[in-house]
């Protein structure tokens, strides 16, 4: 389960690479079902859906490890006031939702859910930088390599500021509740789907 990253990044990354000669833009479609299926597949063969019940009981520890979830979403509110007004067709909005809605349940149960719990054992600096570190590769080597705002070291150090956050908040409460939560405001804020398309401002 500790290697499974490269197989999710290598596989993911030739999607986009296939995907975007075939559909330009759109490329993100396919991209995102690969990536996705390939999470959900590695959760079931690894029994990581055993694990949900136990990944979202209530948070342990102090209030403030719960609310650190939010500083990612603050971070995010100025993309999306910029931005808000361009939601204006029904399958953009359909599929910024749905977005929001999947993509951080798969996300935070393997990233934050499995590959921290296969590292047990390990200090735990050393868990938050392992798992942080292939997802913050995975955004521009996956959906990066057809979008702009997600390529490149920018990309990378964007998603591991958010992964170390929720991968330290998982590690300080010993649930996905909040990480979950904050994720999904976190794909909202940040109009993913504009994004994706090259068409969001991203700044003035």
């Amino acid at each position: 389960m500790l290697l499974s990253p490269v197989v999710v990044l290598v596989l993911g990354n030739a999607a986009a690479r296939i995907s975007g000669h075939l559909w330009g833009l759109w490329s993100w479609i396919p991209v995102t079902l690969v990536y996705w299926s390939t999470l959900a597949a590695i959760l079931r063969f690894a029994g990581g859906w055993t694990s949900f019940r136990r990944w979202l009981q209530p948070s342990q520890g102090a209030w403030g490890w719960r609310l650190l979830s939010f500083a990612t979403a603050a971070l995010f509110i100025p993309l999306f006031l910029l931005n808000f007004r361009s939601l204006n067709q029904p399958w953009v909005i359909s599929s910024w939702l749905a977005v929001a809605i999947v993509d951080p349940w798969l996300e935070e149960c393997y990233w934050r859910g499995l590959v921290m719990d296969a590292a047990s054992g390990w200090p735990d600096w050393l868990i938050v930088t392992y798992t942080t570190f292939w997802f913050g590769l995975s955004h521009p080597l996956l959906l990066g390599v057809n979008v702009k705002a997600l390529s490149g070291l920018p990309g990378f150090f964007g998603t591991v500021l958010t992964g170390t956050i929720w991968s330290t908040v998982y590690w300080k409460t010993r649930s996905l509740r909040w990480p979950i939560f904050c994720h999904c405001v976190v794909d909202l804020l940040s109009v993913s789907v504009l994004v994706f398309l090259n068409r969001a401002v991203l700044g003035k």
